[in-house]
């Protein structure tokens, strides 16, 4: 019996001891949010008539873009760009919540945030994609809250 007695106040002392050494919260410590990430995303978007139009499509895996598809109509010229990671025509890099894609010429820069992707295109020759002369240099926005695209200097 007095072993169980000197058992218990030793396992009481012991709880004790450890509740004291445990760090105690502040009222002031405040929780961070953390922006969740969707495992998969496919954002799309299109804007303007039928005779100068401009869609994207993208495809985010875990917050990585892994696919985009460009398409503009201007009058009867078209051009389209495709890139997916790993294909044998562009080169992806990574660098926090960007990727730099490496096109054929020139290249593009995604910027993405849960339910936005910004697509900045540079010094992307129209030729190999539009069979036409010139460069795009231009912005494409997609939200997932609205169906249009928001364009900036794609068709100039």
């Amino acid at each position: 019996m007095r072993r169980t007695a000197i058992a218990i106040g030793l396992t009481l002392g012991l709880g004790m001891a450890m509740a004291a050494d445990a760090p105690k919260k502040s009222p002031a410590a405040k929780k961070v949010n953390a922006v969740r990430v969707p495992s998969m995303e496919q954002l799309t978007c299109r804007t303007g008539p039928n005779d100068e139009q401009v869609r994207l499509v993208v495809v985010v895996v875990k917050g990585k873009p892994m696919e985009f598809a460009y398409y503009s109509r201007f009058g009867n010229k078209v051009c389209s760009i495709h890139g997916r990671r790993g294909d044998a025509y562009t080169k992806w890099q990574d660098k926090d919540n960007t990727s730099h894609i490496r096109l054929l010429t020139g290249g593009a820069d995604f910027e993405y945030k849960p339910g936005h992707v910004k697509l900045k295109f540079s010094d992307v020759s129209r030729m190999p994609y539009c069979g036409m002369f010139g460069e795009l240099n231009g912005v494409v926005e997609v939200n997932k809250s609205k169906s249009e695209c928001v364009l900036a200097g794609v068709f100039d």
